[in-house]
């Protein structure tokens, strides 16, 4: 007779080693992301698309932002050279086909345990060639996340209830769940643990350096405090964490969080578990933003409204406005049309850039005075090299700006004309502050989505009419 642990392991090997990607990527998501980090392990089905869609989204994000060096901590180290070995045997399993079989992926899962790779890293690495969370970094859509909901549910993984207000939520009963969490070597949620690590004892260097050490991970001379605790929620589980202290620092500490202080060091360990586990961190409001007042400003800043801008206690300095500018842009992206801009390492870059599928948006913010109108001649060599130095193709390049030129336009075709696939879009400030505040009105019930950038690739100045309905 099979007990609930062995038969809970039959299910996950049957939808984690589907002959469906989408499957095998959307059932590790949903229950091992989202479910198993919730209290009370469960989330309204609409929250939970999309928070899918979010996470994927990150990946993908991450996976630009991020090479070799950054994943693994450096090249002189053996992970560095584990991680180039990983990446070339994973590019080679996608090189033929855009699929992997459930034996290539169960053999990769193999030589990612002996390499040290984590899975959230081989999801980087995935994204980096391309081919995370589906080929060409296309994201999973609503229907495709509710098919494999349905095979969850019918392999006994989740299970769907309805609220007295008619909202549905999927869940996982508590019994399944500590299964799961068992199976997993999950003993805390990821909320917690970063909320445990910000303790006064993690705040000492040193301290995170010896953790890291006891646990044979490598670190770099200058690498910061959240770069170290980073490390240390990527490779070490809590229970390890916590065993680097000794028995009189877990006493005083659980006799400060008003736990019992009595017992072994492993009861202590576990208490201190149990306490952070049900910890969850809150969203900041978003009133704390100052980014927020310089997007209430959005075309002041871009016609450089001096008078205005003080006035508001907006600038100091004339040389603030541009920064501003900038910032309230990523905002706008941010928060209106949820899109998250990229780091962007360097100096010589455009103001913002953005995951697109596999590709690149880039956008610059381009301030002037009355008559507050931008020539496009006069950037365009600016504009070209910021593409052309791209490791990724750039279908769209948005110039933000309080007005243009008459003869912008014709400049934005002919560049697309001698560059197929490249359009220079013009918009001002005022149009996409608009279609900002239209995708995130109430009236659009698709406002938590992010919108469809590629409804911008038409080259030359931007016409809201042409895009027809968005909802």
């Amino acid at each position: 007779m099979k007990t609930s642990s062995e038969t809970v392991q039959d299910s996950l090997q049957k939808v984690y080693f589907d002959d469906s990607i989408a499957t095998r990527v959307l059932a590790k998501i949903i229950l091992e992301d989202i479910l198993l980090e919730e209290i009370g392990f469960g989330l309204k089905v609409d929250d939970l698309e999309e928070k899918i869609i979010g996470i994927e989204q990150s990946i993908v994000d991450k996976s630009n932002e991020t090479d070799l060096t950054d994943l693994s901590g450096g090249k002189a180290n053996e992970l560095f050279e584990n991680m180039e070995l990983y990446y070339f045997v994973l590019g080679v399993a996608w090189e033929h086909r855009n699929t992997k079989s459930p034996d290539e992926a169960n053999l990769l899962r193999k030589l990612r345990n002996r390499l040290g790779i984590t899975h959230c890293q081989h999801r980087i690495l995935e994204a980096k060639l391309g081919k995370y969370p589906k080929p060409n970094n296309e994201l999973h859509t609503r229907s495709e996340i509710r098919d494999v909901r349905n095979v969850l549910q019918r392999h006994g993984l989740m299970f769907q209830i309805k609220d007295e207000k008619g909202d549905y939520y999927d869940i996982l009963p508590e019994e399944l769940a500590e299964v799961m969490r068992k199976l997993f070597n999950k003993n805390m949620r990821t909320d917690g643990y970063r909320i445990m690590l910000g303790y006064k004892l993690f705040r000492r260097k040193d301290t995170l350096k010896s953790i890291l050490k006891t646990a044979k991970v490598a670190t770099r001379p200058n690498e910061r405090n959240m770069e170290l605790v980073e490390k240390i929620l990527l490779y070490i589980q809590p229970y390890d964490c916590l065993a680097c202290f000794n028995t009189d620092e877990l006493h005083d500490w659980c006799l400060e969080m008003d736990l019992p202080v009595s017992g072994t060091k492993d009861q202590r360990i576990e208490r201190l578990i149990g306490y952070y586990d049900t910890m969850q961190i809150r969203n900041a409001d978003e009133a704390d933003d100052e980014r927020k007042i310089w997007y209430d400003v959005f075309e002041a800043l871009a016609c450089r409204d001096r008078q205005l801008l003080r006035a508001e206690g907006v600038i100091d300095k004339d040389l603030e406005i541009e920064a501003k500018f900038e910032k309230a842009t990523e905002y706008l992206f941010e928060k209106h049309l949820n899109h998250k801009p990229l780091n962007q390492p360097g100096t010589n870059r455009p103001d913002g850039l953005l995951s697109f599928k596999d590709m690149y948006i880039m956008w610059d913010n381009k301030s002037k005075e009355a008559p507050a109108e931008v020539d496009l001649n006069s950037h365009l060599n600016q504009f070209h090299g910021y593409m052309q130095s791209s490791n990724k193709h750039v279908p769209i390049f948005l110039v933000i700006a309080p007005g243009f030129a008459e003869i912008s336009e014709s400049v934005a075709v002919r560049y697309a004309s001698e560059n197929i696939g490249r359009n220079i879009v013009l918009i001002t400030a005022a149009e996409l502050k608009s279609l900002a505040e239209e995708w995130s009105s109430d009236a659009n019930k698709k406002k938590d989505e992010p919108f469809p950038l590629g409804l911008l690739a038409r080259s030359g100045r931007f016409r809201r009419e042409s895009l027809g309905s968005l909802f």
